[in-house]
């Protein structure tokens, strides 16, 4: 008795064995996942005789799809009700909020985000073109990805250096309407100038500061949603025949004691740094700034 209570406990091992190896069925809410005899194609079967063909299948809370010979497919998948293109995972489930592996990004519905892919291609491209440059000091030229005009798209400031900037090469921001990323500001690590970019918080205002050479000040700023800089003030310093400095604002005179209550109105006006970090140009901090996905707010931004 006990020798053939052995055997049978060995049988029902063998038998759980295979079972868990090669899964032959898999229930679902309506039917039944059945895998085919080569081992890797599952079909829907609602019985023996029939099997769902050309539909999409609802099943714990996935969405799949077979095809008109009834297999579940992955990849991209045409629904052809809405000629809406949609991917379908590895284990055939449709895949939201996602990246593909051939890097296009679908949002919560499930649909291509395309003007999402077009920005994406476009910084990149644009910060790439600053990844192998150096600055003068040997360190790598800095990048932010930050929404510089607060329309709610992250936008492109590049620095001559991602320790201790001194100049802003360029500026430039998303245009949604016209799916673009335009520069608005360009300058050179070599420039006699120094430049810097601040912003003011509280009126949600950037701020582009270009310290001349010679002294003189120039501020631009970029407004809430606006898609160029404006002349915020201009300071320009000059001299009279006995050398005694002469300073004009907006090329008003003005005189000596009025500079220092300018300077520092302006200084307060153009607020601090950016919150975030400048980071390197390199195709890691590239990928792992353009490449990510886009937050809850952005997500209305991108889908159509």
């Amino acid at each position: 008795m006990e020798k053939g209570s052995r055997i049978l406990f060995g049988m029902l091992s063998a038998v759980a064995f295979v079972s868990l190896a090669f899964p032959i069925r898999s229930l679902a809410a309506n039917g039944t996942w059945e895998l085919q005899k080569d081992g890797k194609r599952w079909k829907y079967m609602y019985s023996p005789e029939e099997y769902a063909a050309d539909e999409w299948i609802e099943d714990q809370g996935k969405e799949y799809y077979v095809d008109s010979s009834g297999y579940m497919r992955t990849g991209w998948v045409t629904d052809k009700d809405d000629n809406a293109r949609y991917y379908m995972g590895k284990d055939g489930a449709k895949c939201f909020n996602t990246f593909t592996p051939d890097n296009h990004y679908v949002g919560p519905d499930g649909l291509v985000l395309e003007m999402f892919d077009i920005y994406r291609k476009q910084v990149s491209k644009q910060l790439k073109t600053f990844a192998n440059k150096k600055a003068r000091d040997t360190e790598q030229h800095g990048f932010l990805l930050t929404d510089l005009n607060n329309d709610g798209y992250r936008d492109i400031a590049v620095f001559d250096n991602s320790i201790l900037p001194e100049h802003v090469l360029q500026v430039a921001v998303w245009m949604p309407e016209e799916e673009e990323l335009v520069v608005l500001s360009n300058s050179d690590s070599d420039a006699a100038e120094h430049s810097f970019l601040t912003y003011n918080k509280e009126e949600q205002v950037t701020y582009l500061t270009i310290l001349e050479e010679s002294g003189g000040r120039n501020y631009f700023s970029l407004e809430k949603g606006e898609y160029n800089f404006g002349n915020a003030l201009s300071l320009e310093l000059s001299q009279n025949d006995w050398g005694d400095p002469i300073y004009y604002v907006n090329g008003d005179k003005i005189k000596a004691e009025e500079l220092e209550k300018i300077l520092e109105t302006m200084q307060a006006q153009t607020g601090g740094p950016f919150s975030e970090q400048i980071l390197p140009v390199n195709e890691e901090n590239i990928k792992l700034k353009v490449d990510c996905s886009p937050s809850e707010d952005e997500l209305s931004l991108w889908q159509p």
